[in-house]
């Protein structure tokens, strides 16, 4: 304690915190006729104290006043470091535990059906990137002892099988087409997209760029769509199964007309029953076509030795073969070969769309007559009469070009048509009455069972050939 009368000035007391980020100023009043402590006392009391670093001159101030003696005053504040960020990858696809669960339409209404199973990817497509980690920055205490900023963990962008990572190490992309996934941490791409069971409720549709094997069945109001070939190794039943490529049925194709089944290449299954079928070249059954409609660019031919193709429809660019056409019942069977059957119903619809705009350019040419005369002399028309002129012959105009384009179509398939001398319909044991072959244009109706016979035309009919 000071003695009564003494003079002492006011001082400067420093104080640290102990991991030295925070510094701190208590001014003590002067004593007596002291002076206050002055600006420069206090900052020279922070450098003796080792404080060189983060010093806020206005808090140095506020500390100063005469109100703030005897507290203590935070003056200076160190730098924390900012530790870089870890580098992260952002994956272009669903991961796994995204996927499986239905997809919400617009109403709100779940659709079991898409399952988002499946993730298409072109070749040279982005699969994931990789967004490097920073260095982070270095701190700083109040004393001017930097502080070590932790480097952000990198990442290796790692690709599987059918990918290829840039030279930056920055960017994954697909190098074949097909459905990308994460496989081991790895993403890959696969040209082949397996179903270990059956396409129902637990796959939801599947449509994919590639090709599709599937070991189980399709089940009924099921899609499966392939860019490539489709392997089936069970049945398919009732369902909609279309492929740009081939489709292998190990089983049967069946479950009524409600389900379609399309190939740009062949389709091959053990038996055919209630269900259409397109293939653009050709359709190979082991046992049975019953009650089915079957077009085929190439040949329908059912090959075992009980082979029957009964009732229904069936339509085939070059040769329809069976063991047995129809049955003893007369049940009504067509056959219909030497027209590529695409190109039959093309002809069927230019006919009916031909005709159609034939009779519009008819009710045109009446529209116009009126205008006969005036069409060399559009000044005598009036504005709205020149307007519905124009109209009307612009309307003629393009109607007569489409009209020559589908004549010149129908020219082009009514000579394809006159290409079937080389079709055939045969049938090794048997071909029984109800069955109606047509060979190009001509028919053949089968009013007595033939056997062991072929049908083709010649001399300008279709006549019973022997095999060949």
């Amino acid at each position: 304690m000071n003695s009564i009368g003494s003079t002492v000035d006011g001082e400067a007391m420093v104080a640290i915190d102990a991991n030295r980020m925070n510094a701190y100023l208590e001014i003590t009043a002067p004593v007596g006729d002291g002076k206050p402590c002055s600006k420069e006392k206090a900052l020279q009391a922070l450098t003796d104290s080792r404080v060189v670093f983060g010093i806020n001159e206005v808090l140095v101030n506020k500390a100063l006043q005469k109100h703030n003696w005897g507290q203590t005053v935070l003056v200076a504040i160190g730098k924390e470091p900012q530790h870089g960020i870890n580098a992260q990858i952002i994956y272009h696809f669903d991961l796994p535990q995204q996927k499986n669960s239905p997809k919400i339409d617009e109403t709100g209404n779940a659709n079991y059906k898409d399952l988002g199973l499946i993730h298409n990817v072109r070749t040279g497509e982005l699969l994931a990137e990789k967004v490097p980690g920073s260095q982070g920055v270095p701190g700083m205490d109040v004393t001017g002892v930097p502080l070590v900023a932790r480097k952000g963990k990198d990442l290796k962008l790692a690709g599987g099988k059918n990918t290829v990572v840039d030279p930056t190490g920055c960017y994954l992309f697909a190098q074949t087409d097909g459905h990308v996934s994460m496989i081991s941490n790895r993403v890959e791409v696969s040209p082949i997209f397996d179903v270990r069971g059956d396409v129902d409720y637990s796959t939801g549709d599947i449509d994919f760029i590639g090709a599709v094997r599937i070991m189980g069945n399709v089940m009924t109001g099921f899609k499966v769509k392939a860019g490539g070939d489709i392997e089936i190794g069970g049945s398919i039943e009732g369902a909609e199964v279309v492929a740009e490529g081939s489709i292998l049925v190990r089983g049967g194709i069946g479950g009524g007309l409600k389900g379609f089944v399309k190939a740009g290449g062949n389709i091959t299954a053990r038996f055919v029953e209630n269900a259409r079928l397109e293939a653009g070249m050709s359709v190979y059954v082991k046992d049975a076509i019953i009650q089915s409609q079957v077009k085929a660019g190439g040949m329908v031919k059912v090959t075992d030795k009980k082979a029957i193709i009964v009732g229904g429809v069936i339509q085939a660019g070059r040769e329809v073969e069976s063991k047995v056409l129809g049955s003893q019942l007369a049940t009504q069977t067509v056959v219909e070969v030497g027209i590529n059957p695409h190109y039959r119903d093309e002809y069927q619809q230019i006919t009916k769309n031909c005709g159609e705009k034939r009779r519009t350019l008819g009710n045109i040419n009446q529209n116009l007559k009126p205008y006969q005369h005036q069409i060399n002399n559009p000044e005598q028309l009036s504005n709205k009469q020149k307007q519905i002129l124009m109209r009307l012959l612009d309307v003629y105009r393009t109607l007569r070009q489409e009209i020559d384009e589908m004549e010149q179509r129908m020219e082009f398939l009514e000579d394809e048509f006159e290409g079937s001398e080389n079709a055939m319909v045969k049938a090794h044991d048997v071909a029984y009455p109800g069955v109606r072959i047509s060979i190009g244009k001509l028919i053949y109706i089968i009013n007595d069972p033939i056997k062991y016979s072929a049908f083709a035309v010649e001399r300008g009919e279709v006549r019973v050939v022997p095999l060949r």
